[in-house]
């Protein structure tokens, strides 16, 4: 049977291949200058005004020394500026360097070293909760004795600058300090040809499975894959979309993205509250949203849920881990909104796989999809490398259609792990998987997740979608961990839905009624969040380790 395949036609292979992101903008806010372009609580602003603040931000920058290739550090919260900042980067040839804001002193001393910062953009402190600044102060004490511009770190040699886009700090820039000096910057000196297939950012993996890596995106293929997505997600003129997900993560800098190509409107929050997500989506109109299987979950838990008025609602896709089905049904059933589902990796430019709108339930609940137009996918033997035949389980691979469409120019400073990673033309994903005969994608677990219990493979989306049937349970993530006879056991970590009570003596019979004794986990930890990266999927790696230590485990040799 023929496979499959999404088509939208070739005006993603022209965009990508002849426009930058900076071509874009400014043919976007030429079009449709009035038109509201972004939206941040009270703060609306048009299309016009977006692409001036962006010419002032790259003047500012240029300004205090940012040329073409250097790397600037992007390290607050969704706001306007955090777009100003990204395109006014772009602007300048510059490469963009996004880093978490969940990360402590350990994370960001790693990343500012790694990654080669020269500029560092940043809020001083985080929702009111984090102080940034004193983390920047602690790993930089120079930065107090500093002229603004002149740092000279003995732990960052190449960190000149520090910028703070709120309050005034020693030895750092204020924005209005750099917008100021911009105003003596020619149009010239930010207009530095910037060209389709340039490196734009480097996105650091958000630690699924340990230290981050530095993912260098090409303009190619982050235009290709937003292109496709726009015209698969209906995105178009005058629509709004909601971005709850971070900036500095693959998933929300999309949005932003799909905007500008467009001419829709971003909403865009610096946290999300599954209440206040909700009254966003009744107050905005939004017709459009990017979930995550956590934040779904989450906003399906409100007692109020059904007061809120979501009629506006036309598309939801959700990515990032797979989807629980009874979190499929049950959206359908309280919005009348069909979730789409989608996987991908940053990678691999974002997506690789979408199910269709309108597609059987089956399909919708069950895969993520066919093939997008922009790369091949299939399906290899964990062993041998051999492409395997529809039904067989192995590791999920993609392949681009021609250079650029698709993968990244490799993992930054880390040439050997980018040669692990893409091997005869095929990135390999880390995830396990079969295809159907029609092209269709499941997923089956993770190949470092499985673990082996005397000998036999357990995969843990097999025994988490067993748990997830049980009207108790709300979420569960299952890990290996050491065992002395076996090699490993699985140990159970379950969230219980609001007013239950389970006992582990009663998760683990039910298992052994139900599945083979090798998947029953031999440990049950009833846990309050699981440890998530901003994407929502569950770090299991932590989860490992805080079992092993909590079971006083030792790894096996």
């Amino acid at each position: 049977m023929t496979q499959k395949k999404l088509s939208v036609g070739d005006r993603w292979i022209k965009l990508c291949q002849e426009k930058t992101w900076v071509d874009i903008l400014e043919e976007t806010a030429r079009k449709i200058p009035n038109l509201e372009a972004l939206v941040f609580g009270n703060d609306h602003i048009n299309y016009h005004q977006y692409l001036e603040r962006v010419c002032d931000y790259a003047k500012g920058l240029r300004a205090i020394g940012v040329k073409s290739g250097d790397h600037v550090g992007l390290w607050m919260t969704n706001r306007p500026e955090w777009c100003y900042a990204r395109h006014a980067i772009y602007q300048l040839g510059a490469i963009m360097i996004p880093i978490n804001t969940r990360y402590r002193v350990g994370d960001l001393d790693y990343i500012l070293g790694q990654s080669d910062t020269k500029v560092l953009i940043m809020e001083p402190e985080f929702l009111g909760k984090i102080d940034s600044m004193s983390m920047i102060k602690q790993l930089c004490p120079e930065l107090a004795s500093s002229k603004p511009g002149e740092l000279d770190s003995k732990k960052f040699p190449l960190l000149k600058a520090v910028v703070c886009i709120n309050g005034r700090f020693e030895g750092c820039f204020t924005i209005d300090e750099i917008l100021k000096r911009g105003t003596g910057v020619s149009e010239a000196h930010i207009r530095v040809g910037l060209k389709p297939d340039d490196l734009i950012h480097i996105i650091y993996t958000s630690g699924t499975t340990g230290f981050p890596k530095g993912i260098m995106t090409p303009n190619t293929i982050n235009v290709a894959y937003c292109t496709i997505s726009t015209e698969l997600f209906k995105l178009e003129h005058g629509n709004r979309y909601l971005n709850v997900l971070p900036f500095f993560g693959n998933i929300g800098l999309w949005g932003m993205s799909m905007c500008l190509l467009t001419g829709a409107t971003l909403v865009m929050t610096n946290r999300f509250s599954p209440v206040d997500t909700l009254k966003i989506i009744e107050k905005e109109k939004i017709t459009h949203a990017m979930l995550v299987p956590t934040t779904l979950i989450d906003m399906l838990g409100q007692p109020d849920f059904g007061k809120y008025d979501l009629s506006s609602l036309q598309h939801v896709t959700s990515g990032g881990s797979v989807l629980p089905s009874t979190v499929v049904r049950e959206f359908k059933r309280r919005t009348g909104v069909d979730i789409m589902n989608c996987y991908g990796l940053a990678e691999a430019s974002g997506l690789s796989t979408w199910v269709p709108e309108g597609d059987t339930p089956e399909h919708v609940e069950k895969t993520v999809g066919i093939p997008m137009p922009h790369c091949q996918v299939a399906i290899l033997d964990v062993n041998s490398g051999e492409i395997l035949p529809p039904e067989m389980e192995g590791e999920i691979c993609t392949k681009e259609v021609f250079p650029g469409s698709q993968h990244m120019k490799g993992y930054y400073k880390k040439p050997e792990l980018t040669a692990e990673t893409i091997r005869e033309g095929w990135l390999h994903s880390g995830d396990l998987g079969k295809m159907d005969k029609e092209g269709y994608v499941y997923i089956t677990g993770r190949v470092k997740e499985m673990y082996t219990v005397g000998g036999f493979n357990v995969s843990p989306p097999e025994v988490e979608g067993f748990l997830l049937k049980h009207p108790k349970i709300e979420a569960v993530s299952i890990v290996g961990v050491p065992d002395e006879r076996l090699g490993e056991v699985g140990a159970a970590f379950i969230r219980l839905k609001k007013g239950e009570t389970f006992t582990e003596l009663e998760v683990i019979e039910s298992c052994r009624e139900n599945i083979a004794d090798i998947k029953v986990p031999r440990y049950v930890f009833f846990v309050d969040e699981f440890p998530l990266n901003p994407q929502g999927k569950v770090q299991k790696f932590k989860q490992r380790e805080w079992a092993i230590d909590k079971l006083k485990l030792k790894e096996l040799k």
